[in-house]
């Protein structure tokens, strides 16, 4: 059975965040660029770079669909697209996934949803890991290699409810083909046994987003609200291997799957900062950086073991251009 650790330390009490909606648009190493946007046919994606013909397709099953947010994530081993979106066909609300695997369209497949709740701002990321298991007695070490799509969207049972996180960590095959009979939805709500919740406060409203990152040592971050407890928590995602009997063949065989590290930093919400409309990048310490467009300006806090730094404003003149000013507070952050 998949298991998920939850050993959560408080290192830092502060507070604030905020997220821009998902540009679905891809670069890759090769520089491959993928892009997707919707079109009176559905879902369109596209393929180009300077050493191929360029590439359209249509995603199936998407013509007519009453589309919220398209996110775009690219596997660079397999060459495979994947596409997440939250849409309400149907007046249902749901997340979905497609995947161009090799040229042949995976899904549409529903993720979650399609019961009544609300499901909103859907994130994605790409991380394989490699274990090497040392053989017993002189024999050879065995390799394990594993390509995860994680994926987390926001579920609210109803439109007034602030809600909670779910986290979905999807396996992939060889080929990139997600083996969703493997994966299993985590709802990251009440991560700690006590706290003050939010429930009074309208404000925490726009930061009902979570976001992964790629930490300092290469492991996947989950940045993530818990209005249950009025905090972010930033959880480390980690792999252990795990020895399961196969349903088909009835075999022992090794697999990884996906834990959370001890050491979760929190960070109280705070009441300034709209993730929507904001940025973030994740720095030195898991530090994390969120800034946003102010009037000729770009405003920003930072947090750090004292907490968040109070608001602060980089002005934008004949000196400093929005690119400059950006790079500036990112180095800052490092």
């Amino acid at each position: 059975m998949r298991r998920l650790i939850f050993a959560l330390t408080l290192v830092a009490l502060v507070g604030g965040v905020g997220f821009a909606q998902a540009n679905a648009m891809v670069l890759t190493s090769q520089g491959h660029l993928y892009k997707v946007w919707v079109a009176d046919e559905g879902l369109v994606l596209t393929h180009s770079g300077s050493d191929i013909d360029s590439q359209e397709a249509v995603v199936p099953q998407t013509v007519g669909m009453d589309l919220d947010r398209v996110v775009l994530v690219v596997d660079e081993a397999t060459a495979t697209p994947f596409i997440i979106w939250t849409d309400s066909l149907d007046g249902l609300s749901s997340v979905r996934l497609a995947a161009l695997v090799d040229g042949t369209w995976f899904g549409p497949a529903v993720l979650g949803g399609e019961d009544g709740t609300v499901l909103t701002n859907p994130h994605a990321l790409i991380h394989k890991v490699r274990t090497v298991i040392e053989g017993d007695d002189g024999s050879e070490s065995e390799i394990l290699e594993t390509t995860f799509l994680h994926t987390v969207w926001w579920r609210h049972d109803n439109v007034t409810a602030l809600g909670h996180a779910v986290y979905l960590p999807i396996p992939l095959d060889s080929n990139g083909i997600p083996l969703l009979n493997e994966a299993e939805a985590h709802d990251l709500e009440n991560l700690l046994p006590f706290g003050v919740a939010c429930d009074n406060n309208p404000d925490v409203a726009g930061l009902a987003s979570a976001r992964f990152f790629v930490g300092a040592g290469g492991l996947p971050q989950l940045f993530t609200p818990d209005f249950g407890d009025c905090v972010f928590h930033l959880l480390g995602i980690d792999y252990e291997v795990e020895e399961q009997l196969d349903p088909y063949t009835g075999l022992k065989r090794r697999r990884q799957v996906v834990i959370f590290r001890s050491g979760d930093v929190m960070m109280a919400i705070p009441q300034d900062v709209n993730l929507e409309a904001s940025k973030m990048f994740l720095g030195r310490a898991d530090s994390v950086l969120i800034y946003w467009d102010g009037n000729e300006a770009v405003e920003w806090i930072l947090s750090g073991d004292a907490g968040w730094t109070d608001v602060k404003s980089l002005t934008l003149d004949a000196d400093i251009n929005h690119e400059q000013a950006v790079e500036l507070l990112r180095e800052l952050a490092r």
